[in-house]
């Protein structure tokens, strides 16, 4: 069932004509291009992210069972839940700020007290139980210097 001379399969194409086809007549642009025009238009929309030092409030915000007032009957018991909740990559990233922060401004026991309810509260891994219990034993040191 071969074709003959003339036939479908005894197409000829040139090695040169086919590398040129192959290629097309597309232009080569560096992928890091950008024109004048588009980099002068994202510099006119660029603005600075400015944080705030909030991150304690957006943390809450984020993870709602964190509130310190989240979970009492008005008696200021906790009343404990089957249900923990499961913090994402971001809320840990977002505790680990607002930790920090809270530190930074020296409030050891709004630390302690946010820790303590990561703990009770939330569904955590062995790193972040880690971190959590260093960053109260850094807060403990701290008070029993101050105190």
């Amino acid at each position: 069932m071969a074709e003959t001379a003339d036939g479908l399969l005894s197409i000829e194409i040139d090695a040169d004509n086919y590398a040129e086809t192959a290629a097309g007549d597309v232009q080569s642009v560096p992928r890091t291009y950008q024109s004048e025009a588009d980099f002068q238009a994202q510099k006119a929309s660029y603005h600075a992210k400015v944080d705030h030092g909030n991150n304690y409030q957006k943390l809450i915000l984020a993870v709602p069972t964190l509130a310190a007032s989240s979970m009492t009957n008005g008696d200021g018991v906790g009343h404990d839940t089957a249900q923990r909740t499961r913090l994402s990559k971001k809320d840990l990233q977002l505790l680990g700020y607002a930790v920090g922060e809270m530190y930074y401004d020296r409030e050891y026991t709004g630390v302690l007290e946010l820790c303590t309810r990561v703990k009770q509260r939330c569904e955590i891994d062995t790193k972040t139980a880690e971190s959590v219990a260093r960053w109260i034993s850094r807060c403990e040191d701290r008070l029993a210097r101050t105190a």
